[in-house]
């Protein structure tokens, strides 16, 4: 073998171990979506705007590419305010002269470190939630002080108002007041009047029709406070394991045979349900 040829397989391993590594870099980019910033005068000038808005505390934003195309920005703003200066950040969202779509995110605060968030899909101008949500996160702060909740329209058929707060206290607190004033909060979302509204939160999930929000807060203060129920839950879409939609209730053995006749006689959609009980 002439001494050209030795030199050239060697540049063609050392190509091929090039071109395998970057492979390897630009696979793995993919897997982890790896974001690259992309800054843009026009979207630093957007997300100062609103952050001089009185009454906003925090705006994180992110202008990206991903491997391996590296084209296409995604843009992405989330806004910490109090809930008195939603309509001037929304309007500013709405006129400005930023050209591209922007993923939006909103922590709305209100007294007793009440907060109300929500997100919308990527869109030119105005933020779109599918609801009213200055008028919801109003309505949450009259009925659930204290409480930390996310709305959003959940598969084009519930309005769904959910907590992250798993402590059996909070249900009370929290979710509890939500079912009492669900037909108060559809009127405020501007939905549908006959969506159903989904209250849930790792230990409470109702699905509440038109009118049956005093029942179903009736049937759940009876179920939690005289028959030790820490987990009730039913609804909320999708298809059960077993193809079979049922009521889900942890409680003490002792109380499964009351809990049963209860919900069976409560006059609910509820009622017609199946009741599995869980350790």
């Amino acid at each position: 073998m002439t001494t050209r040829a030795r030199i050239g397989i060697a540049a063609a391993v050392v190509g091929a171990i090039a071109v395998g590594g970057a492979a390897v870099v630009v696979f793995g980019w993919m897997i982890d979506e790896t974001r690259f910033d992309r800054p843009d005068p026009a979207f630093d000038a957007l997300t100062a705007e609103i952050a001089a808005v009185p009454g906003v505390s925090d705006v994180q934003k992110q202008r990206w590419v991903e491997a391996p195309l590296f084209a296409n920005p995604s843009s992405w703003v989330q806004v910490t305010a109090e809930a008195s200066a939603f309509p001037e950040v929304r309007e500013i969202a709405c006129d400005t002269a930023y050209p591209d779509a922007v993923e939006w995110g909103f922590d709305l605060e209100g007294a007793g470190a009440t907060r109300v968030s929500a997100y919308a899909d990527a869109v030119r101008g105005c933020p779109a939630f599918g609801f009213d949500l200055e008028a919801v996160a109003s309505e949450i702060f009259r009925v659930a002080p204290g409480s930390v909740i996310q709305a959003a329209i959940w598969d084009a058929e519930r309005f769904a108002l959910s907590s992250l707060d798993g402590r059996p206290e909070e249900v009370g607190a929290q979710l509890l007041p939500l079912v009492a004033h669900a037909d108060t909060l559809r009127a405020a979302a501007g939905v549908d009047p006959e969506m159903p509204v989904e209250v849930s939160g790792p230990r409470l999930g109702v699905e509440i029709g038109p009118d049956e929000a005093a029942g179903y807060h009736a049937l759940l203060t009876t179920l939690i406070d005289e028959h030790d129920v820490t987990y009730f839950a039913f609804g909320g879409g999708g298809t059960p394991i077993d193809g079979v939609e049922k009521v889900q209730v942890t409680a003490p053995d002792a109380q499964h045979d009351a809990i049963e006749r209860l919900i069976a006689d409560s006059g609910l959609p509820v009622a017609a349900l199946p009741v599995a009980f869980l350790e």
